[in-house]
């Protein structure tokens, strides 16, 4: 039933269940945690990332009953390091993304993202339909922009998951951003209820 689930517990119920496919990939031990599970307004700060700060990041657009796009950033420095973990690289490797890297960042987001859209899918009884996901490189604030002119969306809120990945203790952090047309988000919300209050 969607009454029973608070943002936080839908998070960490997706969190666990993609840990064993990105373990499954890399080909080692991954724990994924959630740090935080918020509702934030678009054009404020996400968090630690600013606006103007370089983000690397896959976007995965979303249509069905809801429209939009679930987002994975991380810092540019995040993004080499992680890389380096999962192609299985000297830590310190990677200073540029190959094309091998950027596959495997898409790879990562259709694990962490599909899991989430998948479980907000079951939770709340709609329909959601994943499409490729798309590796950007730009300001933070620009990839935002980029995903809320594509969709056309008039959205006020998002919601921004702060993640964990852990590879054999050592942390790599993230977001995940959804971002949904106005009325999406102010069902989604009305639904789960802001867990962060």
């Amino acid at each position: 039933m969607p009454g029973r689930y608070t943002l936080n517990e839908l998070a960490d119920l997706a969190a666990k269940n993609s840990s064993e496919a990105i373990a499954k990939l890399t080909g080692q031990a991954v724990t994924i945690e959630i740090s935080t599970v918020k509702i934030r307004k678009i054009r404020k700060d996400y968090a630690d990332i600013n606006p103007e700060s370089m983000v690397s990041g896959v976007y995965i657009p979303v249509t069905g009953d809801i429209n939009g796009a679930a987002i994975l950033v991380f810092s540019e420095k995040v993004a080499c390091h992680l890389c380096d973990l999962l192609v299985r690289r000297e830590p310190g490797t990677t200073s540029q993304l190959t094309e091998l890297d950027k596959s495997a960042l898409k790879e990562l987001s259709n694990i962490a993202c599909g899991s989430f859209l998948m479980i907000l899918s079951n939770v709340l009884k709609i329909r959601i339909i994943e499409h490729v996901p798309k590796y950007c490189f730009d300001m933070f604030g620009a990839v935002v922009d980029q995903v809320i002119s594509q969709f056309a969306l008039t959205p006020d809120d998002s919601l921004v998951i702060e993640i964990k990945f852990i590879f054999d203790e050592v942390l790599v952090e993230g977001n995940i951003i959804l971002l949904f047309g106005l009325e999406s988000m102010k069902s989604i919300i009305d639904i789960l209820g802001r867990s962060d209050d």
